[in-house]
């Protein structure tokens, strides 16, 4: 068994940790000159992953005791970007289980969500997430992320999409 024991201070029982469950929202608007957009947010001073720091990403974060998947990804939309969406209409477009994809080992479930209709100045915000995790968010021309530096990849999974 390669998982990891941990003592539990309260009970000085033994809990086992395990990878974790994780979500990331490819979320796509188009605009009225057929413009494809991705929706990224820039990682600010306080995440984790120092290296990834300033880098662009979509929406993604855990899964929380007593939540959905689709509810965990929709919370992740909200927190990091101020954006509201329907869980009901995330579509899973892949379940990343590669361990050497990720330094944690995260089981990622990927969703696309395709906005009903593009506004560009949508009050995108980051209010509802941890204090300076997000420091910018804006909508992305899919044409133009190779100008864009990006964490986890997420350049190669807007590319699989589209």
């Amino acid at each position: 068994m390669n998982n990891h024991p941990l003592i539990n201070p309260e009970t000085g029982e033994t809990e086992w940790v395990a990878r974790n469950m994780a979500t990331l929202v490819i979320i796509f608007a188009i605009n009225k000159d057929n413009q494809i957009h991705v929706l990224a947010n820039k990682r600010g001073p306080n995440t984790p992953d120092p290296e990834f720091r300033g880098c662009w990403c979509m929406p993604c974060g855990y899964l929380d005791y007593n939540e959905t998947l689709k509810e965990a990804a929709a919370r992740e939309t909200f927190e990091e970007t101020g954006l509201t969406i329907d869980p009901k209409k995330l579509r899973l477009v892949y379940i990343n289980d590669k361990p050497e994809d990720d330094k944690r080992q995260n089981v990622t479930f990927r969703y696309q969500y395709i906005v009903p209709e593009f506004i560009e100045d949508i009050n995108l915000t980051s209010k509802n997430s941890e204090e300076k995790e997000v420091s910018d968010i804006k909508w992305i021309p899919i044409k133009e992320i190779d100008n864009y530096k990006w964490a986890f990849n997420h350049d190669k999974i807007i590319k699989d999409q589209i």
